[in-house]
């Protein structure tokens, strides 16, 4: 089923006639990333409510970790990976700034990817459409500071180190930040997890058990590392917009 591009939302009634943008038959991807933005969401309400559970416990007990696997215990360790990556390439305050949209993405895009071992699920990050849509906002937020925290810097710094090759340096810049970057972050992702649920669904159909046990550990893997680089990148291009002048604790 994986291998054919079905799922499960192809047999909802009208689905397969909604509009993706400009492209038609998108519907099924489109409502594919609203049940994975939606299971976000309310996974985040669920960690929510567990930590100030936790936090109206009284003395040390409220910093002590609930046992075993809790939604909690699963968001406490994304977001603190996250933050002591974000800390090596960024000072804390910018840190807590850009966390959010870091672990928003990391998690969005492993769901999704995840979502795709599943028989029957089409992951929204097999669409090339989903995966630059957020490699714009990547580079969105990469102007947006570079251009806010210090503009002069961030055009300086596109035109290169002299004037007279300023002509040349500055095309070629615009041009990796506006359409290169952008375009390598989603064609990277597209290409990995289309080729690899692409693989998974045709050994499924060839074997029964202990290859498909063994793909689908390799699935989970590359899912997370696929998640994981985007992510990265994201931390590392807001880190090159920062001003340079800033210390980095």
């Amino acid at each position: 089923m994986i291998a054919s591009g079905f799922s499960w939302y192809h047999l909802i009634p009208g689905v397969k006639e909604w509009h993706f943008g400009h492209f038609h038959e998108g519907g099924p991807i489109l409502l594919a990333a609203t049940v994975i933005a939606g299971l976000i969401v309310a996974l985040s309400f669920i960690a929510r409510a567990q930590l100030q559970k936790a936090m109206a416990k009284p003395g040390l007990e409220k910093f002590e970790a609930e046992e075993g696997f809790t939604v909690r215990n699963l968001a406490e360790g994304v977001v603190g990976m996250w933050r002591n990556l974000m800390l090596e390439q960024m000072p804390a305050n910018e840190m807590k700034n850009f966390l959010p949209l870091v672990v928003a993405i990391f998690a969005y895009i492993l769901f999704n990817n995840m979502s795709g071992l599943v028989p029957g699920f089409l992951p929204a990050t097999d669409n090339i459409n989903t995966n630059i849509g957020m490699a714009i906002v990547v580079m969105l937020t990469y102007w947006w500071v570079g251009l806010s925290r210090d503009a002069g810097g961030f055009i300086k710094h596109m035109m290169g180190p002299m004037l007279p090759v300023a002509l040349i340096i500055f095309p070629v810049e615009f041009l990796s930040l506006a359409v290169i970057r952008p375009g390598s972050l989603a064609i990277r992702l597209t290409a990995n997890m289309y080729g690899d649920h692409q693989v998974f669904g045709i050994l499924s159909e060839l074997t029964y058990v202990v290859v498909p046990a063994a793909i689908l550990a390799l699935g989970l893997l590359v899912s997370f590392i696929q998640a994981f680089v985007f992510a990265l990148l994201t931390t590392i291009y807001i880190s090159l917009s920062l001003p340079h002048g800033d210390e980095h604790h």
